[in-house]
């Protein structure tokens, strides 16, 4: 195991998106398809993965670390050690983030980051509406499409709202187990049901499918082909529109002077103050 020892000011603030919600609505399987690759092991159980960036790098090779911040501590990983503590599985070292710093994904500028899943009742409590620099983080809040509107979902949302503003934005995934009008239905009540429930300035949603857009990449997907042309249509026009959302919230940020290191992204305001609003110590 090797330690980065990488020294230095932090960089340049890059902006994160955080992607949060329940267990199984597929936050992994989400930034997956927008990297247009299996960057993140996505799990169908209930496990609280670590919290997890990606980014990008300049080399010509994938790297990963985790972080020890009471030690002070970056350490290299390989990627099957990586999917490893991902999965909850030897972690006896006490991490608490891992990174994952990838060449040639679609953003140039941005921090994904995947957080644990939350039980219905936990995500009551969650909150990240004290982020340092809230103006570099986009939040998107990740549902299952049959299960939106759960109280506990909209009340996330209108609590954070006041905070991110335009910046926060709902998912909606797996539409693709509904039919075409069921879709279109919720897509288009949507907007009523939020304000019914106080939420006045409504945020962006769309309706997709992370599994969908993911074998879009894949000519003749069975799953694809499996699926009726009216659903993939209306999953694929929702799955580019949150796409081009992350790009305008990019756009809007000065581009960072090179790749962040690990020790700078770990180090960085917004990663530090959101492992806090999570009961994580960090030194």
């Amino acid at each position: 195991m090797a330690t980065l020892d990488i020294g230095g000011a932090a960089a340049q603030q890059a902006p994160c998106v955080l992607f949060m919600g329940d267990f199984n609505v597929g936050k992994s399987s989400l930034i997956n398809a927008l990297l247009r690759r299996e960057a993140l092991f996505a799990s169908r159980e209930e496990s609280r993965a670590l919290p997890t960036f990606v980014t990008r790098t300049d080399r010509a090779e994938a790297h990963f670390a985790a972080y020890l911040p009471e030690k002070g501590r970056v350490d290299e990983k390989g990627q099957d050690e990586f999917f490893d503590i991902r999965q909850d599985r030897n972690n006896e070292a006490g991490y608490i983030l891992m990174g994952a710093r990838l060449p040639a994904i679609p953003f140039s500028n941005l921090v994904l980051i995947d957080t644990a899943g939350a039980s219905s009742d936990a995500c009551e409590t969650i909150d990240v509406s004290h982020l340092a620099t809230p103006d570099k983080a986009m939040l998107v809040v990740v549902t299952d499409i049959e299960y939106w509107a759960a109280r506990h979902t909209l009340d996330f949302v209108k609590s954070h709202l006041p905070v991110f503003g335009d910046s926060l934005v709902m998912v909606a995934n797996k539409a693709d187990h509904l039919n075409a009008s069921e879709i279109r239905r919720i897509s288009e009540k949507a907007p009523n049901r939020l304000r019914a429930y106080g939420i006045e300035a409504v945020p962006r949603f769309f309706a997709l499918s992370a599994r969908l857009e993911f074998a879009r990449r894949t000519p003749r997907n069975e799953y694809r082909h499996r699926t009726r042309r009216e659903v993939r249509e209306l999953c694929d026009a929702s799955f580019d529109a949150f796409r081009v959302a992350l790009y305008e919230f990019e756009a809007a940020h000065a581009p960072i002077d090179g790749a962040p290191t690990f020790r700078q992204l770990f180090d960085s305001p917004v990663i530090t103050s959101f492992l806090k609003t999570q009961g994580t110590a960090v030194a």
